[in-house]
């Protein structure tokens, strides 16, 4: 009986423990269901689910070469000039190290912005930190794919 005890123990230990690692998703995981929260709050021009999906310090690189902050990008998305048709994300890679993922990706969509129509088609980076409530988006940069 002496060293049936120390054998449960660590068959239970070691049960206990692979059971915990396995019923933790992938982290690769995480970064496509925020990926997912961010593109939902595009499509449905959710600016308060929008925010919610952003870091602290996010920054927009525009494809002209030009930065928004956190909140003039939500000011965007929230303006009544500001029309989305449809929107769609593919070709998704994730690089991930640590707390930090990079997104690379293909979005297309179009609408209009103050009556102007636009049809984008573009490549897309987005970088993520993980913080203590999740993955966040704390930049993106896009740029117009030209067919040549």
């Amino acid at each position: 009986m002496g060293r049936v005890l120390p054998m449960l123990l660590s068959s239970y230990v070691i049960f206990v423990c692979s059971g915990a690692a396995q019923a933790q998703p992938a982290p690769e995981t995480g970064v496509a269901a925020a990926i997912q929260a961010y593109d939902r709050a595009w499509a449905g021009k959710d600016p308060v689910a929008f925010e919610r999906t952003l870091a602290a310090d996010y920054v927009y690189f525009t494809s002209k070469g030009g930065v928004r902050s956190r909140q003039q990008w939500v000011e965007f998305l929230g303006s009544p000039k500001f029309r989305l048709a449809s929107a769609e994300r593919s070709e998704i890679q994730v690089h991930r190290t640590a707390d930090t993922a990079v997104v690379g990706s293909r979005w297309k969509g179009h609408g209009s912005y103050d009556g102007k129509p636009f049809r984008d088609d573009q490549r897309c980076s987005i970088v993520l930190a993980r913080s203590a409530d999740g993955w966040k988006v704390l930049s993106e940069h896009c740029v117009q794919i030209v067919e040549g």
